[in-house]
């Protein structure tokens, strides 16, 4: 019998173990995980693609914490079903596991196109340490790599291949590269930017094949017909919320496990958290909001009653000279455009009637604080730093 039970060891539920241990110094914790190691840095598989590294230094606790903690840990293990009316978890190998509470932060996993003939060796999609590995196994002799999506993980992942001194190309469906984050003209001049540092790029275009010898990918067809020559293919294409679980137990579920403002499911002892959860109509699958989102739920199952807020959407895009950083909407009809350029460094401001609803950084972005603070909390924009730049 453990007092909480944690189904998945991402930092959605290290977080929520992390706040529980804070607030009840007695309970027991059991963490289960089919990972084979205890909770990592995963937003930093792309940049390892080109780095030696230890694995030791990928964790976000070292192995003391938990035991200092007594939080116990069941790696390479998954829970295949909870039932819910005897608050009792099967794990993947028959064992029953009593829990008084229980947290599903089961995340995701990546999504994956159905291209023709995605399954043939030497096509990738990293999520684990396990998958990082594999690809930097197979592309140690291989020279032409092809990434399909152009998104920030897609192009941090494209230039790590670079520094491998690979022939790196990407594939992005959109009209444009990080359509989400820029408006088509910075975009334009990211990917002049990436050409000239010797990522090619395709934009608008669609992977509608792989094209594989003996079951082994040798390169891609566009929708178009263009061809591409590849030794290894990844596919960045986003992620999708791992709910298998729920599902097998009964609970309620959309794009991801359905919870309320405190991320608590339909019943009363059973949460979820980050990738794998939905408040109302969205899902997320951010590093950040899964923290967060692990937090509320470890305090709420320890009696709190937090209740989680939407995130406000930014983003950071660092690789090699390249910096930007984007907040809020920058494209939009009747959106008006503010700005200004300083030693090769791009200001943007985005207004809406009269209320600033976006802003794009390029090259200088000591400024994100100030313009999220403009854009998230309505701060003037002449009582910030940046006023200065716009002055």
């Amino acid at each position: 019998m453990y007092d909480y039970l944690i189904i998945g060891n991402g930092i959605a539920g290290l977080s929520a173990t992390e706040e529980i241990r804070k607030k009840d110094a007695d309970a027991t914790i059991l963490i289960v995980s089919n990972e084979k190691s205890s909770t990592y840095w995963r937003t930093r598989l792309s940049h390892l693609i080109s780095q030696d590294f230890d694995k030791d230094d990928l964790f976000v606790k070292k192995q003391p914490w938990y035991d200092e903690r007594k939080i116990d840990e069941r790696l390479e293990c998954f829970v295949k079903k909870i039932d819910t009316d005897k608050n009792v978890a099967i794990l993947c190998d028959g064992e029953k596991i009593e829990y008084g509470k229980v947290l599903l932060a089961t995340g995701a996993r990546p999504f994956v196109p159905p291209i023709t003939n995605i399954e043939s060796k030497g096509v990738f999609a990293i999520r684990t340490i396990d998958d990082l590995m594999d690809f930097k196994d197979y592309v140690a002799d291989k020279n032409k790599v092809i990434v399909i999506g152009g998104g920030i993980l897609g192009l941090e992942a494209a230039y790590s291949a670079l520094l491998l001194e690979k022939d790196v190309t990407v594939i992005e469906s959109f009209d444009y590269l990080l359509s989400r984050q820029l408006d088509k003209d910075l975009s334009e001049k990211l990917e002049k930017t990436l050409n000239d540092m010797g990522i090619k790029t395709y934009t608008g275009k669609f992977t509608e094949e792989i094209i594989e010898e003996n079951g082994i990918a040798k390169g891609i067809k566009l929708s178009d017909g263009t061809e591409i020559p590849a030794d290894a293919i990844m596919v960045q294409a986003g992620i999708r919320s791992n709910i298998d679980l729920a599902k097998n137990s009964g609970l309620e579920v959309d794009r991801g496990v359905l919870v309320d403002d405190g991320l608590k499911t339909e019943y009363d002892n059973v949460y979820a958290a980050g990738d794998c959860a939905q408040i109302g109509d969205f899902t997320i699958g951010l590093w950040t909001s899964s923290q967060e989102m692990g937090k509320i739920a470890g305090n709420n199952m320890a009696g709190d009653s937090q209740m989680y807020e939407k995130p406000k959407p930014f983003s950071t895009l660092t690789i090699g000279d390249i910096k930007i950083f984007s907040a809020g909407l920058n494209s939009s009809e009747g959106i008006e455009e503010i700005r200004e350029e300083k030693d090769g460094n791009i200001y943007k401001l985005f207004k809406l009637n009269d209320d600033y609803v976006g802003g794009i950084l390029w090259g200088d972005i000591k400024y994100q604080n100030d313009v999220k603070d403009i854009v998230f909390n309505g701060k003037n924009l002449e009582d910030t730093k940046l006023g200065e730049i716009f002055a």
